[in-house]
């Protein structure tokens, strides 16, 4: 008999790979890693840098002078021999009115043409150049403007060949029953145009005065016949001079404190500082400056565009972000010590043993993060209300109570947040200019959170 052999199956034990166990670990861990990186507030770091910032306002001034129409006590016709803006002393010539025009025409018409100088004609360009950077379409007074400044410099260019003939005449034919030579009565700056606001005092203006649809403003030099009693010219007797601003209540209560302020000419740019006087009358505010130079630079103008700085400050410039208020206690100077193993700044705080009921006393490091004549600023975290300390020195207790916030950054210099005090001098919506220099305070170059709120403090961040 041929002998069967039985063949038995044997299980295989199962066995653990440990390795995908660690994969899948490192694995979930890598996925919460990210999660968490990309759901949590990132800290963003600012670099603190020196910087300026102003409210600016443009406002349209009213300009107020020392100012004289001069009328003429007969009719004819007239010859100027001074140019518009030109400074005269008392007894000069001004002008010569002749009734018949007989002298007239020998002083005006000549066949002589008149030489234009290179320094003529720079003017005359630059007067081209500078209406064309001007120009809107949305005042077109602009053009007017433009067209009196031509006839002025035009007139200007004449004016000593005008004067020259003038003496010709009085020489040749002496000085007829028609011809009239007029002099000045004052000494001052001519100019050739009225606008009818010439009267009118800087305490009687009111806002109707400020409306430029109605203004008006007329060249007086002509060659057509003039009548009695006519303006022939305008004689400015002072450098002096006003501008008035129409102010928003806002911009009253921002300028009401002030005694100067920073004022920019839009037309050419020239910035100065001038006096300033706020006040209110009736339901409108109202804003005088005070000059005493660059008058004969507007001498042609009534109203005028200024732009001023209401608020302005130079510091360091931080995001408005970056700001944060935290509370402190407010602790005598003279309770503050040095002591524990690295000799720090701090309090002695009075405690009780539990076991022996006696009072110990336990030194607690505690910086300074701003002091006044009086007080010392301690975070508040370090103690709890009612707590006392002790005074080695003076042997007084204090009870620990009274705080006091304080506006400040987290300074992250050192890896972490530390809290620094600051003053701010001029904010806006998104900056603010806080003063350098100041104690427990920033410096340029430093680093800041962007935003107080990704940031916790004594964290580190790196």
């Amino acid at each position: 008999m041929s002998s069967v052999k039985k063949v038995a199956r044997y299980r295989r034990r199962k066995s653990f790979n440990i390795g995908i166990l660690v994969f899948l670990i490192i694995f979930v861990y890598v996925l919460i890693s990210v999660y968490i990186y990309f759901s949590k507030d990132h800290l963003t770091i600012y670099e603190v840098k020196e910087g300026t910032t102003s409210d600016d306002s443009v406002f349209t001034g009213l300009i107020f002078r020392d100012e004289e129409v001069i009328t003429t006590d007969t009719a004819g016709y007239i010859n100027y021999y001074h140019g518009d803006g030109d400074r005269v002393s008392k007894n000069s010539t001004i002008y010569s009115l002749d009734e018949n025009k007989d002298s007239y025409d020998l002083i005006s018409n000549s066949d002589e043409a008149v030489n234009l100088s290179q320094e003529d004609i720079l003017n005359l360009k630059k007067e081209i150049s500078n209406f064309q950077k001007n120009y809107q379409d949305s005042n077109y007074q602009h053009v007017y403007n433009f067209k009196y400044d031509m006839e002025n410099s035009v007139l200007e260019i004449v004016n000593d060949s005008m004067l020259e003939k003038l003496q010709t005449v009085l020489n040749e034919n002496g000085t007829s029953n028609t011809l009239k030579v007029n002099k000045s009565n004052s000494s001052g700056i001519i100019t050739y145009s009225i606008d009818s606001l010439e009267d009118l005092s800087i305490d009687a203006a009111t806002a109707e005065n400020f409306n430029l649809d109605d203004y008006e403003k007329t060249q007086l030099r002509t060659m057509d016949l003039i009548e009695k009693g006519s303006p022939v010219y305008k004689i400015i007797k002072s450098d002096n001079w006003n501008i008035l601003i129409m102010l928003n209540k806002d911009q009253h209560e921002k300028l009401a404190d002030k005694e100067t302020v920073k004022v920019t000419f839009t037309d050419d740019n020239l910035s100065l500082t001038v006096p300033i006087t706020v006040y209110q009358k009736d339901a409108d505010y109202f804003a005088r400056l005070d000059l005493d130079k660059y008058m004969i630079r507007y001498l042609n103008q009534r109203f005028i565009t200024v732009d001023i700085s209401i608020n302005s400050a130079k510091g360091l410039k931080i995001p408005v972000s970056s700001i944060v208020e935290k509370e402190f206690y407010q602790v005598p100077l003279n309770f503050f010590t040095t002591g524990g193993d690295s000799g720090s700044n701090g309090l002695i705080k009075e405690t009780y043993n539990k076991d022996s009921g006696e009072v110990e006393y336990v030194f607690v490091p505690a910086d300074i993060y701003y002091k006044d004549d009086d007080y010392g600023y301690v975070d508040a975290r370090l103690f709890e209300p009612g707590e006392k300390i002790y005074s080695e020195e003076t042997r007084e207790e204090f009870n620990i109570s009274k705080k006091q916030s304080l506006k400040g950054v987290f300074n992250v210099n050192k890896g972490y947040a530390i809290f620094r005090r600051i003053e701010i001098l001029y904010e806006n919506e998104e900056y603010c200019i806080v003063k350098k220099g100041t104690a427990y305070g920033l410096s340029v170059y430093d680093h800041i959170a962007l935003d107080s709120k990704t940031a916790v403090e004594q964290k580190i961040i790196y």
